[in-house]
């Protein structure tokens, strides 16, 4: 995939679900906005004289366009002009849907059924994936299973964003699903219960070698990080694998607590480069674990991503296996605006530990390996050219 490609890839997948922030902090509070709109009138706050043309095209739009006009559209337009007239491809703005999402996605918890759904031809949605003891598990859905109704109102027409919104909505606790399995309706009633995403998975591999899988830096991967590790270290766990492939980042205080897990106290983490200068951000773990370590890196690691390999092979030796990180050396915030939408804009630099800003360039791995045609037809870890790499470094 060439770093076009990965760059659209990336930003289609922050603005949908799964991803995500790549690699910034958040901030969750709602600050006075520059203007509110009550019906078609708008009030202005003083001082901001220069947003006149603003509102002279809002009203103009709404009370002479030929056609009714959506003031809601029109707002929601206006900020994304506003954020693109910037050129920065992670300033973006969600709208409702995508600012749940995002939100569900990096929280780690969300009431609903505890399944994945995809949209597939001809108007119907399936379910693609069924979480562990999970209400859809208990219930007995199954993996293929097509919606054809909810509480007695049919799906037809629906898409997979509006069957989640159902679901996941906390006015009903249970309900009455049709699902057409194998080309047969049956029914089944489905308990809604709160739901912890998982954005780490762990397993024993060959010579003692843990492999932990690392998704994205939410709210609760540090506290899924170290329980991964303790089940590997009753293994008799000698070194370790940290799987960041696919990872566009996300929470930066949460990379910072799971680097605090292998790097000694007072070594610099990273840097941060902002209007104020440049700040050191070093490790006060006072007890810290010593493994051989290998982290796994594609064009889709970023932020988040490339701070935890740039710390590890700095600090802990680690090498670097895979292809160059996507390279996104910019730190984000977000803000709540009034209207239950939110905004992602820049703030920051980060720096490796030496300093270097690796925006648009990446980290080059240690060892270039590609993955080859075979792991695209059949997805194993016998496959895997990378961890067969990472796997042969550790021995």
């Amino acid at each position: 995939m060439d770093k076009v490609k990965v760059r659209k890839y990336l930003r289609l997948a922050s603005v949908i679900v799964f991803s995500m922030m790549v690699g910034s902090v958040i901030t969750m509070f709602i600050k006075g906005d520059n203007f509110l709109i009550k019906g078609k009138t708008t009030t202005k706050k003083a001082g901001y004289s220069e947003f006149e043309p603003l509102y002279e095209t809002y009203d103009t739009l709404t009370k002479e366009y030929y056609k009714d006009v959506d003031s809601k559209k029109l707002i929601e337009g206006a900020i994304n002009g506003m954020l693109g007239a910037l050129g920065d491809q992670h300033t973006i703005y969600f709208d409702e849907k995508s600012k749940d999402d995002f939100d569900t996605q990096l929280q780690g918890k969300y009431y609903g059924i505890g399944a994945q759904i995809q949209y597939v031809e001809e108007n119907k949605v399936k379910i693609t994936t069924i979480f562990d003891e999970s209400p859809a598990e208990k219930a007995g859905l199954k993996v293929g299973d097509i919606f054809v109704s909810i509480d007695g109102k049919s799906t037809d027409g629906m898409d997979a964003n509006d069957i989640a919104s159902v679901l996941k909505s906390d006015k009903v606790s249970k309900s009455k699903l049709i699902m057409n399995r194998d080309g047969k309706e049956i029914e089944i009633e489905i308990t809604k219960d709160n739901i912890t995403l998982l954005s780490v998975s762990s397993k024993m591999l060959e010579d003692d070698i843990g492999y932990i899988n690392v998704s994205l830096f939410g709210k609760l991967t540090n506290d899924q990080f170290k329980e991964a590790i303790k089940k590997l270290e009753k293994k008799d766990m000698k070194s370790l694998i940290i799987d960041l492939r696919g990872n566009t980042g996300g929470y930066l205080s949460t990379v910072t607590d799971m680097l605090e897990t292998f790097v000694k106290k007072d070594k610099i983490l990273y840097k941060i480069e902002s209007n104020d200068g440049i700040k050191e951000y070093k490790s006060s773990a006072k007890n810290v674990k010593k493994y051989d370590i290998v982290v796994l890196v594609d064009g889709i690691s970023a932020s988040a991503s490339e701070i935890m390999a740039a710390s590890l092979k700095y600090n802990c030796d680690a090498k670097l296996v895979g292809k160059t990180t996507f390279g996104k050396g910019t730190v984000q915030i977000t803000k709540n605006l009034s209207n239950n939408t939110m905004i992602k804009y820049t703030v920051e630099k980060w720096l490796t530990p030496e300093g270097n800003n690796l925006d648009g360039e990446g980290i080059k791995p240690d060892y270039d390996v590609d993955l080859t045609e075979d792991y695209a037809n059949e997805p194993t870890d016998e496959n895997d050219a990378q961890l067969q790499k990472a796997i042969e470094i550790l021995k």
